[in-house]
C-alpha cells in the first residue's frame, strides 16, 4: 500500500468515524431535549474539576493528555456519548493502564484499539485511532450507557 492511499483511507475513516459518533449520539441520545446536556473541557484535568468524570459522563479511563474533550449526555436514560484527542505517544501507557484497570476488555485490530469496562452501574466502550489530521494525534470516541 503507497502511503498516499494510505492517508487516503485513513483521512476517510477518520470521516467515517466522526459521522458514526455523530449518527450514534443522535440515535442513542436522541435529538435534544431538557434532558440532554452538552459539554466541552480543554482537558481531562478540566473535565475532572468540572465534576464530568466523577458524575460519569467522562469517563475515567482516559489517556493522561486526553484534550478536546466533548460529551453529550441524556439524564433521563443516563445515556452518552463523547469524543476526545490525545498524543500519540500517550497510547502505550493508556494502554497499559487499562489492562490494569479492573474488569476491562482491551482489543486491537491493526491501528484501532477498543476498550470496554464497567463501572458505577455503566458501561463504557471507547474506540481509539489515528487522527488522519496529524501523525503524531489520536482520537477516541467512547459511548455509555448503563448495566442491566
Amino acid at each position: 500500500m503507497t502511503d498516499a492511499t494510505r492517508k487516503l483511507l485513513l483521512t476517510i475513516g477518520g470521516a467515517v468515524l466522526v459521522f458514526g459518533v455523530s449518527f450514534i449520539a443522535h440515535k442513542v441520545i436522541g435529538a435534544g431535549g431538557p434532558d440532554t446536556k452538552l459539554s466541552h473541557h480543554a482537558s481531562l484535568a478540566d473535565a475532572r474539576q468540572a465534576g464530568a468524570v466523577e458524575r460519569g459522563w467522562v469517563p475515567e479511563l482516559l489517556p493522561a493528555g486526553s484534550n478536546d474533550i466533548t460529551e453529550i449526555h441524556d439524564l433521563d436514560k443516563n445515556t452518552g456519548t463523547g469524543t476526545f484527542r490525545f498524543p500519540s505517544a500517550d497510547l502505550e501507557a493508556f494502554k497499559a493502564q487499562a489492562r490494569q484497570f479492573a474488569g476491562t476488555d482491551l482489543k486491537e485490530a491493526g491501528t484501532i484499539t477498543y476498550v470496554r469496562y464497567s463501572r458505577d452501574r455503566s458501561r463504557f466502550e471507547l474506540v481509539l485511532s489515528p487522527d488522519p489530521q496529524k501523525a503524531d494525534a489520536m482520537i477516541g470516541v467512547w459511548g455509555m450507557q448503563p448495566t442491566r
